[in-house]
C-alpha cells in the first residue's frame, strides 16, 4: 500500500467517478436556486466532455471483489439475524447479471422499506423460517 496516497485517490476519483455525462444532481427540502448555487460551487470545476464523443475507454475498469468480513454480535429488538452475502459478478453487461438479480429477488431483501412498497422479501423462506 505504499503507492496509495491522496494524489492517487484524487486522480482515480477524477478519472473514474466524476463523469459529467453520468451525473444527476437532485435535492429534497431545498429551493431550486439554492441547489443550483451549491451544485455550481461543488461541481463547476469538473471538465465537461464533448457530448457528441463517446466516453473514453480508459475510464472503464473491471472491479475485483477481494473478500473479507466483519461480525458484530448483539441482541436485536426483533430477534432476527441479519446476514449479507457478496458474490463476484461481471458487472452491468455480464451474462450473470440477470440470474444474480433473480437470486437476489428469491432470497429477499428483508423487512425494510424500498421503492415500490414496503416489505419486499418478507415472504421469502429466509425471512419466514
Amino acid at each position: 500500500m505504499p503507492a496509495l496516497n491522496a494524489e492517487v485517490v484524487h486522480n482515480f476519483r477524477r478519472d473514474h467517478l466524476l463523469l459529467p455525462h453520468e451525473m444527476v444532481i437532485a435535492g429534497a427540502g431545498i429551493g431550486h436556486d439554492e441547489l443550483v448555487k451549491l451544485a455550481e460551487r461543488f461541481f463547476s470545476d469538473i471538465p465537461v466532455e464533448n457530448p457528441n464523443q463517446p466516453p473514453s475507454e480508459h475510464r472503464t475498469i473491471d472491479s475485483k471483489y477481494t473478500g473479507g468480513g466483519y461480525q458484530l454480535q448483539t441482541k436485536t429488538v426483533d430477534g432476527f439475524t441479519r446476514v449479507a452475502l457478496a458474490f463476484e459478478v461481471g458487472g452491468w453487461h455480464s451474462d450473470d447479471l440477470v440470474p444474480t438479480c433473480v437470486l437476489q429477488t428469491l432470497l429477499g431483501g428483508g423487512n425494510s422499506f424500498s421503492a415500490g412498497g414496503p416489505g419486499k422479501g418478507m415472504y421469502s423462506r429466509l425471512y419466514r423460517e
